[in-house]
């Protein structure tokens, strides 16, 4: 009888000295959810979700121990209600960090230049996160939505830059150096200097005319994409183009 109370007591002590530790964890775990929503990495300045993964493990101890009759402390069942909007934050953030360097990636090294305002713009719309936002915080929605909306349209803007890029300019610049000064003939004939120097002027003439055209198509073609990087609006916080860029 002695032993059994012996084991009884100790059971009930380790019990007792393992929820006191774990009610520690449980504060410390919480603390984590005061922390901003993303963090920039010091090393490879990469934006990565700043959420411990330690929350997600007092979510799934509090749950096993609710299911077999242990009162859990009030803190842990504050985090506890609110795992499915934690799990869907988390998520969300990820998805827009995955966006953000996804469409980033789409900047021609050649246009990279001239859009460094509508990145900044773009980081101005996740600063909220870094500095201000933490997990208990109420209107994350609202900042997902903004950020969503920011992506969408830099990616809009890149799209339409990119197309301009290969198919007015890049492809027309391709025609203009492949275009052919002379006009060599294919079948054996003899031909007089003043005849062969008249169908090379005709010749010249004609190739003159697309070789304006095309330079004319190009023209356009950078001025479009000037306009269309400069009439994209930024926050005001955000300094525009320079004219030497452009």
């Amino acid at each position: 009888m002695q032993s059994h109370n012996k084991i009884t007591y100790n059971l009930f002590y380790f019990e007792y000295e393992w929820r006191q530790r774990w009610t520690v964890e449980v504060e410390k775990a919480k603390a984590g959810l005061l922390a901003t929503l993303i963090i920039r990495h010091p090393n490879n300045n990469k934006l990565y979700v700043n959420f411990d993964s330690e929350i997600m493990t007092l979510i799934r101890e509090a749950k096993c121990l609710s299911r077999i009759g242990i009162e859990i402390p009030e803190s842990a069942k504050i985090v506890l209600l609110q795992e499915e909007k934690f799990k869907m934050y988390n998520n969300e953030l990820t998805f827009v960090l995955g966006e953000y360097d996804r469409i980033v990636s789409k900047i021609r090294p050649n246009t990279k230049s001239l859009l460094v305002p509508h990145l900044e713009d773009l980081e101005y719309k996740l600063r909220p996160g870094m500095n201000i936002l933490t997990w208990t915080s109420m209107n994350i929605d609202g900042y997902l939505q903004h950020v969503h909306a920011g992506l969408s349209k830099l990616e809009q803007l890149i799209i339409n830059i990119n197309d301009i890029m290969e198919n007015r300019i890049e492809n027309n610049l391709k025609a203009l150096s492949k275009t052919v000064l002379v006009n060599l003939p294919t079948e054996a004939k003899t031909y007089t200097l003043d005849a062969f120097v008249e169908m090379q002027s005709e010749w010249i003439d004609t190739e003159s005319q697309k070789l304006k055209s095309k330079n004319y198509e190009v023209e356009q073609a950078v001025e479009d994409l000037i306009n269309t990087i400069c009439s994209y609006t930024l926050d005001q916080h955000v300094e525009p183009i320079c004219s030497e860029e452009i």
